[in-house]
Parts: structure tokens; C-alpha cells; sequence
């Protein structure tokens, strides 16, 4: 299927009858969208010639032959680009071209919610995936948002259109880095999408509505939009820290009964990318946790911190700005009075250790700290414990 100009055109007529009424302020992503892009992206390549040798061994992948110019890469059937040549997937690499809605390299994640509205603001899914919108039926056609993700780390948020009827799916995918979009895909301009795959697509979609155990954890840069860590947040998605009791993990554990001696007991549970310690009586019995340390990226803590975060990905999760600065400490006041519990602490020092320090009182008079420990602005440790 060559991009011309006139087939953009009435490919985009097929997909428009497929556009729902205006969501927000915008409507979903359109078929016009995204081939008025590509046309526009392959006009300009017709115009100059490739930066790369499209002959070469290197120019051949999965998606095509790449054609190189600039900072957009065409991957098409043919080492000669021309307006018969079948083009697969163009890729923007760099903001120096804008996509659609004026999208570009480092357009942030809430500028793409802004700019395609969705009906999953809070991205309720499971682990990996979230539906933001789905329109349409298997049928006659749809078209639909998703997330892809690891957990909070968002990795992509694809927008496509399918028309069974013509075996045509488009889809543009925004691929994330930290906060901000790194690269941008236009895939589908040439390949058949059947009606079997449509279907099995939608159905796939269909599913993810009814999974909702799994959201984004809300994140500001305006501090005071935050709410300060709290008991709530001693039930996650890895551990109820208030009423955790040592049976309640599961795989090899090594436990462990430890005599203080002097009348006091403690018993610690080594399990797969944890460790757990309780006080407990001398037949390792009325237990009650007083110290939970993450040990694997593989777990989350509360508000889903987890190793190998970077320090401002956990510092727009909490309650921040309503303190001071203390330049000889390098620490600041992120909320309350520092040692009287609620309160926030960052202590940035002087090398290349950080650390945030969120303390919380609970109804039955205890006073939790969650510790978050950063070697180069990555998260290193995690403790939940009792002070």
C-alpha cells in the first residue's frame, strides 16, 4: 500500500466514520492524524536523500530498510524511496519535528494526557498494561489507548485505529523515558492486520477494562497538590505493614528466632527480595512487625517506590514545599515539624548519597518512618520500620 496523498485521503474518510463524539477537549487519536504525519514526514525525505547507505547489512531490520534523514527514520520495502515505495514505519527520533498535536521528543506524560484525553485519567490496570480509552467494536472498527508499562515506569502509551473490513490497523506509539517522550512510531502504514488479529486485539482490550488492581500513583511538581505519607500508605501492594504476621509469607523463607536476652524476642524472616522483623514472645508467637526491608527491584513499597527509581520520581509522589531549607545541612523540611510526627525530610548532603525520611503516626500510637536511600539519585534502600 504506497503512501500517495490521495490514498492518506481515503483511508483517513474510512477511519473518520469511526471517530467517537469529543472526549474532553479532544477527540481520540484520528487515522487523518496520522497519515496527514506520514504524508508529511515522506514529502519531506522525497526531497533530500538518505544520510545512511540502505544497501548496507545494517540498514536491513524487522521493520524495513531504514532510510535515514535527520532525525526521522523511514523503514520501507525498497533501498529507493519514492511515492510508490511501501513504507512500514517512520520513526521521529528528535524534537526537532513535531507529530501530531504539536507531540514532540520530551513532551511530558501529563502534556499527553492533556492533549489526548483518555477515560482512565489514573491508569487503573494491572502491572503492565492500562486502557485509557476503547471506541468502536470488533466488527465495523474501533480505535483505542493503552499504557504499556512496568508498574510506575511507564514505558509506552500507544493510540491506534483498526478497520477489520480492510485489514488496516495504524497506530502511533509514544515511547517514554522517565517522564518525557523519547521517540515517536508510526507503524501499520503497510502491513496487513486480518480480521482474526483484530479480533483477538480487541478482545485483548476488552479484558484490560475489568482489570483495575493497579494504578498510577498520583505525582505533582506543585509539592503542596500532595498528600503526606500516612498510615493509608502502610497497606501496599506488597505488604499490610500494621497487620502482617509471619505465616502470611510465602516461598523459602529462612526464619529466624532471635533471644535478646533479656526477656525480649525478635523474629526475622529472610524471603525473596525482602527482610522482615517482628518482636515477638519466646515461641516466636504474638508477633507484630516492626521493621520491613525491600532488598529486590522486583517489589514495591509504599506509594510503589522501588529500587532503581530515580530521587525526583519519589519526591513528586509525597507531600512536598511547606518547609524551609537548612543550607549548612543540606536538608530541607518537605511538611510538619522534624521529630514530631507527620513530617517529611530530604537530606540532600554533600557527595553523592540523598536520602527522604516520611514519618507517620498510626491510631494505635506508633510512629512509622519509611527510609529511602539514593546513591546517584538511584534508590538503593528501602526501610519501613517502627521508630
Amino acid at each position: 500500500m504506497p503512501i500517495k496523498k490521495i490514498l492518506c485521503c481515503l483511508i483517513a474518510i474510512i477511519f473518520s466514520a469511526l471517530s467517537i463524539p469529543a472526549m474532553g477537549e479532544e477527540n481520540p487519536v484520528t487515522a487523518m492524524e496520522l497519515y496527514s504525519l506520514a504524508d508529511q514526514l515522506i514529502g519531506r525525505a522525497l526531497a533530500s536523500t538518505p544520510q545512511n547507505d540502505p544497501l548496507s547489512e545494517d540498514a536491513r531490520s524487522e521493520d524495513g530498510i531504514a532510510l535515514q534523514y535527520g532525525s526521522v527514520i523511514i523503514y520501507a520495502e525498497n533501498p529507493e524511496l519514492s511515492a510508490e515505495t511501501p513504507v512500514n514505519t517512520i520513526v521521529i527520533a528528535d524534537d526537532d519535528i513535531a507529530s501530531i498535536r504539536g507531540i514532540t521528543i520530551n513532551t511530558s506524560v501529563a502534556e499527553l494526557m492533556h492533549l489526548i484525553p483518555c477515560e482512565n485519567t489514573d491508569m487503573s490496570g494491572n502491572y503492565d498494561d492500562a486502557l485509557l480509552y476503547l471506541t468502536g467494536d470488533a466488527g465495523s472498527g474501533y480505535s483505542y489507548g493503552r499504557v504499556l508499562r512496568n508498574g510506575q515506569k511507564i514505558m509506552a502509551m500507544e493510540y491506534g485505529i483498526a478497520d477489520p473490513a480492510n485489514e488496516i490497523r495504524t497506530t502511533i506509539t509514544f515511547q517514554i523515558s522517565g517522564d518525557g517522550v523519547s521517540q515517536i512510531r508510526l507503524d501499520g502504514l503497510h502491513e496487513v492486520f486480518g480480521a482474526d488479529v483484530s479480533d483477538e486485539l480487541y478482545a485483548e482490550l476488552e479484558g484490560l477494562k475489568s482489570q483495575k488492581w493497579y494504578s498510577r500513583v498520583p505525582v505533582s511538581y506543585i509539592g503542596t497538590e500532595l498528600n503526606r505519607f500516612s498510615e493509608e500508605d502502610l497497606d501496599f501492594l506488597s505488604l499490610s505493614y500494621m497487620t502482617a504476621q509471619p505465616e502470611q509469607f510465602e516461598g523459602e523463607l529462612e526464619d529466624m528466632l532471635i533471644d535478646n536476652e533479656d526477656g525480649t524476642f525478635l523474629r526475622r524472616i529472610d524471603g525473596d527480595g525482602f527482610e522482615a522483623v517482628f518482636t515477638c514472645d519466646e515461641a516466636g508467637q504474638n508477633a507484630q512487625l516492626i521493621s520491613y526491608t525491600i532488598l529486590s527491584d522486583n517489589l514495591e513499597g509504599p506509594r510503589s517506590v522501588r529500587l532503581g527509581d530515580y530521587f525526583q520520581e519519589d519526591f513528586n509522589r509525597f507531600r512536598n514545599g511547606e518547609g524551609a531549607f537548612d543550607e549548612a545541612a543540606m536538608s530541607e523540611v518537605l511538611y510538619g515539624t522534624v521529630g514530631t510526627a507527620p513530617y517529611g525530610l530530604a537530606e540532600y548532603g554533600t557527595g553523592d548519597e540523598m536520602t527522604l525520611r516520611y514519618v507517620t503516626d498510626t491510631l494505635d500510637g506508633r510512629e512509622v518512618e519509611l527510609y529511602l536511600h539514593y546513591q546517584n539519585t538511584v534508590l538503593d534502600e528501602i526501610i519501613l520500620h517502627t521508630l
